[in-house]
């Protein structure tokens, strides 16, 4: 009797453990999935507010006197596109070729022109949405110390030369207030000079202010010049900035800043275009009955869209049609070969890899894959 009590008890425990067990397995969790859609919601500046945002206009009525020497140096919003080559060379027809200026204003028609430059700014936002994120907001520290300086968001080419912004002083009453700089990859200096106050270290890696002037002071913190000197292509560096017995430390981002790469997504709609979107690739090898199955089903859905293929055959046989780019090549090269020879061929926003022998049916919705590389950060579905 004893042992039958005993069995029944632990087919009972052993059961509510494998119960519990079960429970947990399938009850949900909140970090089951990732969010990694571009959420525009709120910006920055309605959540931060705009003193944490950038530099105050507290000390604008303060005069001071610009270094045109330094100023010079500074990165100025403008370009110019100059036709003829730099220096007097010999023959420059003959080196150069005929040399000439297009007006994009005057290329187009009017509505076509706003059309494209309308293309332009939803393409060039788009990549905004996915190549950006709050981590590159400039952000300002508010004085908790009596520094204040910048957070995040500081950047400079490497060699070039920026204003520093954020940096202020909101110390109590004192007779004199100073400041220092340091710096490890490159050199401060100030683009104007306020009247009653000491610079000492311009050009060098430690700059120190003194004034007996507050105001005077956080007013020459405003034109506080960061040159970087040790060339890298992508690094940053650690600025510290003290007053007396108080220190802190922000990074300044040395890099050259990506270019925006912007592609022609087509006719506008309320559907993606997809030929002006997406190239579909392949790679073959011997298997031409699977290679014209593949194409009549991709024609049977995508009519226009591009497609590329690397044949490394022996006997290459010819595949003709529209938006169809056959590249030949020296026999049995390999399929990492001829994958890259048929990306590198791609000039679409978006490319499709399929094996030779791949099939589109009805259930094959390229759509889908470009909504969510579209509507997310991810770069590969």
């Amino acid at each position: 009797m004893r042992l039958a009590q005993k069995s029944l008890c632990l087919l009972l425990v052993a059961t509510a453990s494998l119960a519990l067990l079960y429970l947990h397995v399938r009850s949900p969790k909140p970090y089951s999935t990732v969010d990694l859609r571009n959420r525009p919601g709120r910006a920055p500046e309605q959540l931060l507010g705009e003193p944490l945002l950038g530099p105050s206009n507290k000390y604008a009525h303060i005069p001071f006197r610009l270094k045109e020497e330094i100023v010079a140096l500074l990165p100025r919003n403008s370009c110019s596109c100059e036709v003829a080559p730099g220096g007097k060379l010999p023959f420059p027809k003959q080196i150069f070729g005929q040399l000439y200026s297009l007006d994009f204003a005057a290329a187009f028609g009017p509505a076509e022109l706003t059309r494209i430059r309308g293309s332009r700014e939803q393409e060039y936002q788009s990549y905004r949405h996915r190549t950006q994120s709050p981590a590159d907001q400039l952000l300002i520290v508010r004085a908790n110390s009596p520094l204040e300086y910048p957070a995040q968001g500081v950047e400079v080419r490497p060699l070039r030369t920026i204003l520093i912004p954020g940096l202020s002083l909101q110390a109590a009453s004192s007779k004199l207030y100073k400041v220092t700089l340091t710096a490890t990859r490159g050199t401060f200096a100030v683009a104007a000079a306020v009247e009653g106050v000491k610079a000492q270290g311009e050009g060098e890696t430690r700059l120190s202010l003194s004034s007996t002037q507050r105001d005077n002071l956080n007013r020459q913190l405003q034109f506080v010049t960061y040159t970087n000197m040790l060339f890298h292509p992508n690094t940053a560096d650690t600025v510290q900035f003290a007053t007396d017995g108080h220190q802190a430390s922000f990074t300044i981002r040395i890099r050259h800043a990506p270019t925006p790469k912007l592609y022609n997504p087509g006719s506008p709609g309320d559907d993606y275009n997809i030929s002006a979107l997406v190239t579909i690739a392949t790679k073959t090898f011997l298997r031409y009955d699977k290679l014209r199955v593949l194409i009549a089903s991709i024609r049977r859905f995508y009519p226009t869209v591009t497609i590329i293929i690397a044949d490394d055959s022996q006997h290459p046989e010819p595949v003709g049609g529209p938006h169809i780019e056959q590249y030949f090549m020296p026999f049995g090269k390999g399929w990492f070969a001829g994958r890259n020879l048929a990306i590198s061929q791609v000039t679409t926003k978006y490319v499709l890899w399929v094996d030779d022998d791949f099939i589109f049916t009805p259930r094959t919705r390229v759509e889908k894959l470009v909504d969510v590389l579209e509507k997310t950060s991810l770069d590969l579905v």
